[in-house]
């Protein structure tokens, strides 16, 4: 299993080292410019946070999957920045948006990978457009497995960098001596092994904690562990709590807390049923660097959770056989380019 310690290091260590300043002039310059993320598998959530971060520094942003991407109008695309991320820029979802993107809006549209090799299509494809807006940021010895934790916790320190400067990113070296709690509503402590038998999650958050529900919901599904249900703290409470109600010997909710979400979680857990999981993943920061710590805090969780299942995350149980290598490879990008963008008259 991997060794979230040793990646944590590497992350940090690669982050505080690399020149962030290009990738920090596109994102912080012209704010009043619209944002556009995309990011491919394990990126989508770094999308996410990228998304979210230009949002509170004042500017309007969204974050769309590739295969979304093709929805959007090339007017759309055309009057915002566009942000490509993706690990090693090979996969046909990071090719197809990104040939889109330049065929549109080559002035506006950057790359971020991690790897430079051969295969790094994408790469390729900005160099063929004479554009020099595709950086590579070395990220050595950051390992994945089945599910993308270097590279979430990568781009998460990356961005944390860029729209908090001064953050203090050494001390995310070392996992936190508590880094979540679980307990019954009432309080009584549980153990992990008690939630062996859940299966299926609530994952409520607010700010800074929404990106990493999302992730964390990647993680419990593409591992076989859990369904889970992501939503802010409002939409549970118009109606998805009934789920709760419903599943309390094989369900729990996961409560994502900034100091933003601390009254609304007190308010929220009122209502709730004593005998209701709980796993409470809070970070006392109001900053970007809350939602990196959130996500150091929930990989945690989902690695105990995988040891106490027995479920390893590198290679997770596939009892259907379907073959790993070919749900990534479904052709479909000569179909979006017939079908083209969404369009009304």
């Amino acid at each position: 299993m991997t060794d979230i310690k040793q990646t944590l290091q590497a992350v940090i260590d690669q982050t505080l080292s690399a020149d962030l300043n290009p990738i920090r002039e596109f994102l912080l310059n012209n704010p009043g410019e619209p944002l556009i993320a995309t990011g491919s598998g394990g990126a989508e959530t770094a999308g996410e946070f990228a998304a979210l971060l230009y949002g509170a520094r004042g500017g309007v942003a969204t974050s769309v999957s590739p295969y979304t991407l093709n929805s959007l109008s090339d007017a759309a695309l055309r009057t915002a920045k566009v942000l490509l991320i993706s690990k090693g820029g090979h996969n046909n979802d990071i090719v197809f948006a990104t040939r889109r993107a330049l065929e549109v809006n080559p002035e506006r549209t950057v790359a971020i990978n991690f790897s430079d090799s051969d295969r790094n299509e994408a790469r390729k494809l900005f160099l063929k457009a004479g554009s020099d807006k595709s950086f590579v940021i070395p990220m050595k010895s950051v390992h994945d497995g089945f599910v993308s934790t270097g590279t979430s916790l990568s781009y998460f320190s990356i961005f944390t960098k860029i729209f908090q400067p001064d953050v203090n990113l050494e001390k995310y070296k070392t996992i936190p001596e508590e880094p979540f709690t679980l307990c019954l509503n009432d309080g009584t402590p549980l153990a992990p092994d008690d939630f062996k038998g859940v299966h299926s999650y609530i994952a409520l958050h607010g700010s800074w904690g929404r990106p990493v529900a999302d992730n964390l919901e990647g993680k419990l599904v593409e591992c076989g562990l859990a369904q889970v249900g992501v939503y802010d703290y409002r939409n549970y409470c118009h109606g998805r709590f009934i789920f709760t109600s419903n599943h309390l010997e094989d369900s729990a909710a996961i409560l994502f807390v900034s100091p933003r979400e601390r009254d609304i979680v007190r308010r929220t857990r009122a209502f709730l049923p004593k005998k209701t999981k709980l796993i409470i993943i809070e970070t006392e920061h109001d900053a970007p660097e809350a939602s990196l710590d959130l996500l150091i805090r929930s990989t945690e969780f989902f690695h105990t959770l995988c040891s106490v299942t027995g479920v390893n995350p590198e290679s997770p149980k596939n009892p259907g056989r379907i073959d790993k290598r070919k749900p990534i490879w479904v052709p479909f990008m000569a179909e979006l380019k017939r079908q083209g963008p969404l369009q009304l008259e």
